[in-house]
C-alpha cells in the first residue's frame, strides 16, 4: 500500500528474516499495485520471484497468498492467469479468467437415463455403457442425485 508499511502483527521486535518477508511483501505489492494502476495483467511467479529475488516461482505465489489472506488484495485464479484486485482502491489488473470446464457434465436426460437404469436393476457398469461415461462417475452422479431426492432415491 503506497506509504503504508505492510508487515505483520507484532509486538516483539522483528527478526532479520521477518523484515526481509515484510520487504518482499512491500515489493510484491507495490508491482501488484503498479499493474492494476496501469491495467495490465498480473506479473507472473517466475517475473515476480525474480524481482524478489526468489530462486522459487512458488515463494512469488506464497507471498501473493499471503496478501490476500492479510485483505490487501483479493485474487481470481484461471486456469493459466490470476487477476488481482487491489482493496483499498479497487483496482484490479488486467485479464479474462478461463475457468476449466468440467469434463462430463450432467444432462437432465443423462440424470434421467441413470436414474432409470439403476430403478430397472441394471448395473452400474450398463449404465456407463449407455451413457459413454465411466462408472465411477455414474456411482458418484447417483449418490449425488439420491441425495438431493432424499428417500425418493430408495
Amino acid at each position: 500500500m503506497s506509504g503504508h508499511a505492510i508487515t505483520a502483527p507484532s509486538k516483539t521486535k522483528r527478526t532479520p528474516q521477518q523484515q526481509l518477508r515484510d520487504d518482499r511483501l512491500s515489493k510484491m505489492f507495490r508491482a501488484l499495485e503498479r499493474a492494476a494502476n496501469s491495467d495490465t495483467p498480473c506479473p507472473t511467479n517466475d517475473a515476480l520471484a525474480e524481482t524478489l529475488g526468489y530462486a522459487s516461482p512458488s515463494k512469488a505465489s506464497d507471498l501473493i497468498s499471503l496478501l490476500e489472506a492479510m485483505g490487501f488484495i483479493t485474487v481470481e485464479r484461471g486456469n493459466d492467469q490470476r487477476i488481482v484486485t487491489i482493496v483499498k482502491t479497487g483496482k484490479r489488473t488486467a485479464g479474462h479468467i478461463v475457468r476449466r470446464q468440467r469434463k462430463g457434465g450432467w444432462t437432465e436426460d443423462q440424470d434421467a437415463i441413470l436414474m432409470d437404469g439403476i430403478a430397472e436393476g441394471h448395473t452400474f457398469a450398463a449404465v456407463s455403457k449407455i451413457l459413454h461415461k465411466s462408472k465411477n462417475a455414474c456411482i458418484g452422479r447417483f449418490r449425488t442425485l439420491a441425495a438431493n431426492m432424499g428417500h425418493q432415491a430408495s
